[in-house]
């Protein structure tokens, strides 16, 4: 099994983080990921995100989503208004995306769930256009 390849690029410019994220991801492994991106110097509390989980084969059950959105309460560093926007493919995907929506109400963010760049960008209401951002995760799978 391929291992899990993840990355991140902060675009100040758009207040925007980008992950990408390829092969089989359990929780404690984006949980390590998720302190990475926080603790980079440029991240911002009030930057929003969009998550490609189109390549991911989710290894991990509801109770361990309510877990880590729980695990995520007791980081102040990371409240702050912000929208996160999930690109997804199959419904392995859009399952544990669709919980973590649900759980996350107290974290003072909007989270939705797209197949398409286009219109995940149009949501954030971003300037990035498509053709940047399939540059950009081309650049995040190396």
């Amino acid at each position: 099994m391929t291992p899990l390849n993840s990355n991140y690029q902060i675009l100040e410019k758009y207040n925007l983080i980008v992950e990408c994220h390829e092969g089989p991801l359990d929780i404690d492994s984006y949980k390590n990921f998720k302190v990475k991106v926080i603790d980079n110097p440029s991240y911002k509390n009030s930057l929003n995100y969009i998550i490609n989980f189109k390549n991911v084969d989710f290894k991990m059950t509801p109770n361990e989503i309510e877990d880590y959105v729980n695990y995520l309460k007791q980081i102040p560093k990371i409240f702050g208004y912000k929208k996160l926007a999930f690109l997804t493919r199959t419904p392995n995907q859009i399952v544990p995306a669709t919980i973590y929506k649900m759980k996350q109400n107290e974290l003072n963010q909007t989270v939705d769930i797209f197949s398409t760049y286009e219109s995940a960008l149009n949501w954030l209401q971003t300037d990035l256009t498509s053709e940047e951002l399939i540059n950009i995760f081309k650049e995040l799978k190396k």
